[in-house]
């Protein structure tokens, strides 16, 4: 079977998680919780591919049934692969990757770029908090959040530091008014930036 011919009955999230397992120059995404919050970010962009994935609220934040059953597919036909906790491209698909990411426009495939190059070297709590405090309605199950709470200014000054959110954001995670999270900063020693 031709190359185009095998892309054509791969779906949407099918070419999505290769494309996000393609950006940063094929950096292996961290493990499951991560391609679950990666591919969460990614279809908040594009209501389409939200429809496919039907995020709900689980244990660890959004969760998505129908990403697991797709990335099993995946690995089933050998176009990904685990390695210990992580997901990486196959050669094979790698190939596919880069079909799929001509079907793009571009500015979505830099999206999905940026999204791997934000999370993907979080740490689990920096990743949990930065999705938790940011879209609180996907909490309402979470096994974590009561951990995560009593650190979140600490978590939300490690993200800002590593470039990974601005002040808004920054201070939407912190709990606190922007004003008050540029403070927090200040005290810290944490030089201000422009996103």
């Amino acid at each position: 079977m031709r190359p185009s011919e095998v892309l054509e009955r791969l779906n949407l999230v099918q070419k999505s998680a290769l494309l996000l397992a393609m950006a940063a120059s094929g950096a292996p995404i961290r493990g499951k919780l991560w391609f679950q919050k990666e591919m969460f970010l990614l279809a908040k962009s594009r209501p389409d591919l939200s429809e496919e994935l039907a995020y709900e609220p689980s244990l660890m934040g959004p969760l998505s049934d129908a990403l697991d059953w797709n990335l099993d597919q995946l690995e089933a036909v050998g176009l990904m692969e685990r390695r210990d906790s992580t997901f990486r491209l196959t050669d094979e698909g790698e190939e596919y990757a880069r079909l799929a990411s001509r079907e793009l426009e571009p500015s979505k495939v830099q999206s999905v770029e940026e999204i791997k190059v934000r999370l993907n070297d979080l740490s689990k709590d920096e990743l949990l908090a930065f999705i938790y405090f940011l879209y609180p309605e996907m909490t309402v199950e979470s096994e974590e959040l009561q951990g995560l709470l009593p650190r979140r200014k600490d978590l939300a000054a490690r993200l800002y530091a590593k470039g990974k959110v601005g002040l808004e954001r920054g201070a939407t995670i912190a709990g606190l008014d922007v004003q008050g999270y540029a403070a927090f900063l200040r005290r810290r020693g944490i030089p201000r930036y422009s996103e």
